[in-house]
């Protein structure tokens, strides 16, 4: 009988450390990744607001109705990926998910400002 409480506590200890590695190399993979992630998001959005400050200068006479849309845009992306990224929502992969969608939205939106005409 000693030999099994032995056992089954060798064999607790054993797996509780096994986890705890394992725990350990996944922590710092998802770490690093939704570091990667929030880096490109700001990236995307330093680009962004370059697109709307470059349209302003080019349009001063409509900066009123040039950030109205920008924050209206803001919105219905903060929304939209909301939506898209309710799956993963409470998992490790949420923040990943929700920074690839901003990416996405904010290119988009940037694109837009790009292209309008001076």
């Amino acid at each position: 009988m000693k030999v099994k409480y032995i056992l089954f506590f060798l064999f607790t200890i054993y797996s509780t450390a096994s986890m705890a590695a394992f725990s350990e190399v996944e922590n710092s993979q998802l770490a690093s990744i939704n570091g990667k992630v929030t880096s490109e998001v700001k990236s995307a959005l330093d680009d962004l607001n370059k697109s709307v400050d470059a349209q302003i200068s080019n349009n001063p006479e409509h900066k009123s109705l040039i950030l109205g849309l920008k924050t209206s845009w803001r919105v219905m992306i903060d929304k939209k990926c909301q939506l898209e990224t309710i799956d993963s929502k409470g998992t490790d992969a949420e923040m990943a998910a929700v920074g690839n969608c901003l990416v996405s939205n904010y290119q988009e939106e940037m694109k837009y400002f790009d292209a309008m005409l001076p």
